[in-house]
């Protein structure tokens, strides 16, 4: 196993950890797990970011990497707009987690279509839409985490929601498409 792919299991292996900082940190109201779910949280980001320069730069991309590390980052990314939009911690609001994480189911079962449908195996590939869509709710997580005021986050907010639905529609006519030439 590759060390880019160790770097990425040990992001998956963080996310409960994440959940529990943030459950303890705004449910109880215990400043010490908020600092906790920041610091797990940007260790996330950066190692994702660390992964992918160690892949391309030592030449260890792999298919199990290429599966893994999208699936990190919504693993992280579906767990924090769920437990920051839940009633107790309310720092996003719940519209707003629910429609990122119906993307991600969206996409979820438009890849199993593809996949099961489709006469090439190939992958939808992240496009640069998709990218951005997970630059801005990373970014818009980061800042509920370091307790940005609404009035600064909502602007944040309303682009994490525009290019989620963007990004959205590109999957599904990239999706379409694909299985459309079957």
């Amino acid at each position: 196993m590759t060390l880019a792919n160790r770097i990425t299991i040990l992001r998956i292996l963080l996310v409960p950890v994440f959940v529990i900082f943030v459950t303890y940190g705004y449910y109880k109201s215990m400043l010490m797990f908020q600092y906790a779910a920041l610091g797990v949280f940007i260790f996330c980001i950066l190692t994702d970011a660390l992964d992918g320069f160690i892949a391309r730069t030592f030449n260890q991309q792999t298919s199990l990497g290429i599966f893994l590390d999208p699936l990190a980052d919504k693993l992280l990314l579906v767990s924090a707009f769920i437990f920051l939009g839940l009633s107790f911690v309310n720092k996003i609001p719940l519209w707003v987690s629910m429609l990122v994480v119906g993307r991600e189911f969206i996409i979820l079962i438009g890849w199993l279509v593809v996949y099961l449908f489709s006469t090439k195996k190939n992958n939808l590939n992240p496009s640069i839409l998709g990218k951005m869509t997970t630059f801005f709710q990373m970014i818009t997580i980061l800042l509920c985490l370091i307790n940005l005021p609404y009035q600064y986050l909502r602007w944040i907010i309303f682009l994490t929601v525009a290019v989620t639905i963007i990004s959205t529609v590109d999957y599904i006519l990239r999706g379409s498409k694909k299985l459309s030439s079957c």
